[in-house]
């Protein structure tokens, strides 16, 4: 009997079970890929990416890297105000979360220490402007909003927020 393309023959693959050995060996496999992993040995260096801004006429430049989840829901509270609500019981819910300032305090806390040193947290241009902290010379060097929202996209896309990721995942849910 001749066999179309399309078909296959589900009786020919017969899965067999894995042994003991089989599982300890695969398992001794993935721990040393994680150890290595853990202490850095696996030679991988964060990626980093070099944003070029301008501010009136001086142009600069400074390097940003992928956040970790906590990295994120860390500057999401520091941005969210809460009001405790009586019906229930006291819990705090979210009332409004500050949008300009998130935006900040992701490029602010995405930017490479020693470029944050340079310059958001450098005092003499604090002195020169009269600014307090790091994300107040962020909002001063990078006033608008679309250049904002461009750096905060590069932050996403290398903390792994990118469109095929959320495409996979949008139709995972779909189905």
């Amino acid at each position: 009997m001749s066999k179309n393309m399309d078909t296959f023959d589900y009786t020919a693959e017969e899965e067999t079970p894995i042994t003991k050995e089989e599982k300890q060996d695969f398992l001794a496999i993935n721990e040393s890929d994680i150890l290595k992993a853990l202490k850095g040995e696996d030679g991988h260096t964060e990626e980093t990416k070099e944003i070029k801004c301008s501010f009136r006429n001086a142009i600069f430049t400074f390097r940003i890297r992928a956040l970790s989840e906590r990295e994120y829901d860390s500057c999401r509270e520091k941005c969210t105000k809460y009001q405790k609500n009586r019906r229930l019981g006291g819990m705090r819910l979210p009332e409004k979360t500050d949008t300009v300032g998130y935006h900040t305090l992701l490029i602010y806390t995405a930017t490479v220490k020693e470029d944050k040193e340079k310059l958001w947290d450098n005092k003499k241009l604090w002195e020169a402007v009269n600014a307090v902290t790091g994300t107040d010379m962020v909002d001063i060097l990078i006033p608008t909003a679309g250049k904002k929202q461009s750096i905060v996209e590069e932050i996403e896309r290398l903390s792994g927020f990118d469109e095929d990721t959320e495409e996979a995942y949008e139709d995972t849910v779909k189905n």
